[in-house]
């Protein structure tokens, strides 16, 4: 599931998820865009639309010096994994989120490594 939005929610379907680009303001009913029409369409306007959740809201990004790595303990199929964090992304609540190259959050790593610090061994 995507972790962050421009707005702070995503809209959560059956069978995907799409960011919540804001909300009409007769309705007060969540948009979503429509890629095919270019165009925002409410979130009712989709079949499977189940509910809105909560995303950190992103407010700015900030590059990270080269040498921070995000590490799981015990990753896909019970491996240690270390992946190299390029960028902090902050968040409304003053918090940041490390980011990887794949564009994804490490929030759930196990550990945050700084330049030249290992993970411990097992």
């Amino acid at each position: 599931m995507t972790e962050f939005s421009s707005t702070g929610w995503i809209a959560l379907f059956s069978n995907r998820q799409a960011n919540n680009e804001g909300w009409d303001t007769l309705t007060r009913i969540a948009l979503v865009a429509d890629a095919e029409m270019g165009v925002l369409k409410p979130v009712t306007d989709y079949p499977g639309f189940q509910r809105l959740a909560y995303a950190h809201k992103v407010i700015g990004a900030i590059s990270a010096f080269p040498g921070h790595r995000a590490h799981w303990d015990n990753f896909e199929g019970g491996v240690p994994h270390t992946e190299p964090i390029v960028g902090w992304l902050v968040t409304e609540q003053a918090g940041v989120l490390p980011l990887t190259g794949d564009g994804a959050t490490a929030e759930d790593a196990d550990l945050l490594l700084a330049p030249g610090e290992e993970a411990p061994s097992a």
